[in-house]
């Protein structure tokens, strides 16, 4: 027996809340605030009178020029290891080596007019000559006046070591979601394929494009402004992710499902209020995460299951280090392709045939004519009996008066005058006070007697 079955169904929502609830919570204590850096400590220096021991990754280089320096100590020079100075930052950035320039990416300027954009990505190789026995001095002049919004942290990494081949850290790093594109484009397939809801089919577009997105810096070298517009647009497509994924819970939500997607919409909205774009994505992404959780728990369907684990299991996993770089794709390429496989596993529905058309009888001396109710459009008495005009321009002399054949035709046959009877299908208006006309622009009085009677039938 599955677990889930094995659980109460009046606990299975409490535990589903609780259990969100306390990944949120943990997502939101600030523990991670106070902890320490294990990052080499540099003499960090906004101003000439304003230096400090600190870590560059969380410096927001406020300052026209920052200056860095750190020591680092060579024994022998002769039997070093080759060594580089490695920066990835938004910013410009020149490199200094016991006071030698070895390296400038872009130009560092104290104003938006002398700085010229480097890349977000440089590396700068210390010479042999350079290096010297005991103590060498490393300097990193950066600048950062071309981002076109504020950002927290625009250093992503500062270090001094051996150098590293081109991007190895970084296919290191995005493998798995170079990984999670195939799958996901997979999946895009199989839901287009088996022809799954249109939001269902749309949040897998939106959350390939955001891998695409993440993942950009492996095939592109760029002018370090675009890092900006790169988490711009990932942050951008995880709100509308989680929109989508929120529209998805209001169908289990059901009469709540307006209210659960203006909710989410309004923490998409605070989460954009957060300084780090990361933070932005991350609790964009939780608020989704928490309507699904929600419409889990209290709503009704076949994706109830699907949707309750995809939500818990993203709230978890968003604590984890580097969710936004792997884990988040391959999450949502599972769910997706679990969705895809419901939705052709599920028996095809038989469109009904469609029902025939009802008819009457109509008799006329010894025989008996079966006409269709759509043909009928009025009738008029004549004497005893009464004439009926069909939809093809024919008329039938009925052997029986008007109002036997209203109780023949009824509830379709309406009576509207003391001579007349019409079709209630084919009144195309109803004047006020005035004759009614038919589709087909024949004119009919209304008698006095059966207006109101009229008028109650039309509402």
């Amino acid at each position: 027996m599955p677990l889930g079955e094995r659980i109460p169904e009046r606990l299975r929502a409490p535990l589903l809340l609780l259990a969100g609830l306390a990944a949120l919570l943990i997502a939101a204590w600030p523990w991670h605030a106070s902890s320490p850096s294990t990052a080499p400590l540099w003499w960090i220096c906004p101003s000439q009178s304003a230096c400090h021991w600190g870590d560059p990754t969380r410096e927001p280089l406020a300052a026209p020029v920052t200056v860095l320096r750190r020591v680092v100590r060579i024994d022998d020079p002769r039997r070093a290891s080759p060594l580089a100075v490695e920066v990835t930052a938004m910013a410009s950035a020149e490199a200094r080596w016991n006071g030698v320039v070895i390296g400038a990416n872009g130009t560092v300027g104290p104003d938006r007019a002398s700085e010229v954009p480097g890349q977000f990505v440089a590396r700068f190789p210390v010479p042999w000559e350079a290096m010297r026995a005991g103590d060498n001095l490393v300097e990193v002049r950066l600048s950062a006046h071309h981002l076109w919004v504020p950002v927290a942290r625009p250093v992503h990494r500062l270090a001094v070591g051996p150098p590293q081949e081109p991007l190895r850290g970084v296919l290191r790093a995005y493998l798995p979601t170079l990984i999670a594109l195939g799958l996901l484009a997979a999946t895009l397939l199989l839901q287009l394929l088996v022809r799954t809801g249109r939001t269902a089919v749309l949040l897998n577009a939106v959350v390939l494009a955001q891998a695409m997105a993440e993942a950009s810096k492996l095939i592109l070298t760029y002018a370090y402004p675009w890092q900006v517009t790169r988490l711009f647009a990932v942050a951008l497509l995880a709100g509308i992710a989680a929109l989508l994924l929120a529209r998805i819970a209001g169908g289990l939500a059901e009469r709540r499902g307006r209210t659960l997607l203006a909710v989410t919409a309004l923490a998409v909205a605070l989460a954009w209020l957060l300084p780090a774009w990361d933070a932005k994505t991350l609790w964009a992404l939780r608020a989704g995460a928490s309507a699904a959780l929600l419409a889990a728990a209290f709503g009704r369907g076949p994706l109830r299951a699907v949707l309750g684990g995809y939500a818990l299991a993203l709230l978890w996993l968003s604590l984890t280090p580097g969710f936004l770089d792997s884990s988040h794709y391959l999450l949502a390429a599972v769910f997706f392709a679990t969705i895809a496989l419901l939705k052709r596993s599920a028996p095809v529905e038989t469109p009904a045939a469609p029902p025939a058309p009802s008819l009457v009888t109509l008799p006329h001396g010894n025989a008996q004519h079966r006409i269709a109710v759509d043909d009928l459009l009025y009738a008029q008495a004549e004497d005893d009996y009464c004439r009926v005009h069909l939809a093809d321009g024919r008329s039938l002399l009925v052997t029986a008066n008007l109002g036997a054949l209203v109780r023949m035709t009824a509830p379709h046959m309406v009576r509207v005058h003391r001579s007349y009877a019409v079709n209630g299908e084919k009144v195309a208006v109803l004047h006020r006070g005035g004759p009614l006309a038919l589709a087909n622009g024949v004119s009919i009085p209304v008698g006095r007697t059966y207006r109101a009677a009229l008028a109650a039938w039309a509402q």
